[in-house]
């Protein structure tokens, strides 16, 4: 990992960024779903950017490694002092290097320095890779949710962020 360089990118250049991030979901994607056509990507950037549009203290984090994006982490307080995490994402060829555990450890300090004490996120039980990480790294599972349009439920999991 002593090549990557963990990148907060500004709200204002997301754009200029977001073909790159996009790479990064569709390396996850393509191994459950099969190939991500263009068309697929470009319209989950339109998406992607919409989505964020208003949220508070909207937070992409990004790994490169030689200039690309190999990670992302994206986030935001969502109520009054939680800090949920979107979506986290590491390339298929580089997991297991511990990109994503150094993005979850700066997404807490960067959480903290908002003044939010907890920090969320979800995922689906088959992605048992981030799921262990995470109870690794303190959060604890709350219970299953389920997500309009979604065909399987998402595990809800939290962390008590210390001072």
């Amino acid at each position: 990992m002593s090549d990557i360089e963990f990148i907060l990118i500004p709200k204002e250049e997301w754009q200029k960024n977001i073909d790159d991030v996009i790479a990064v979901r569709a390396s996850a994607y393509e191994q459950w779903n099969g190939p991500m056509t263009s068309e697929q990507r470009n319209q989950e950037a339109i998406n992607w950017l919409g989505k964020w549009t208003g949220h508070k203290n909207p937070l992409l984090l990004v790994a490169k490694n030689e200039n690309t994006i190999v990670a992302f982490i994206k986030a935001d307080e969502r109520e009054e002092g939680e800090y949920f995490i979107a979506w986290i994402g590491v390339r298929q060829d580089f997991k297991r290097q511990g990109i994503g555990l150094s993005l979850i450890r700066k997404c807490e300090e960067i959480a903290k320095g908002y003044g939010c004490s907890v920090l969320t996120t979800t995922t689906y039980n088959r992605f048992k890779g981030i799921l262990i990480l995470l109870i690794l790294e303190g959060f604890y599972i709350q219970g299953p949710i389920w997500v309009q349009g979604s065909s399987e439920p998402r595990l809800y999991l939290r962390k008590e962020l210390k001072a």
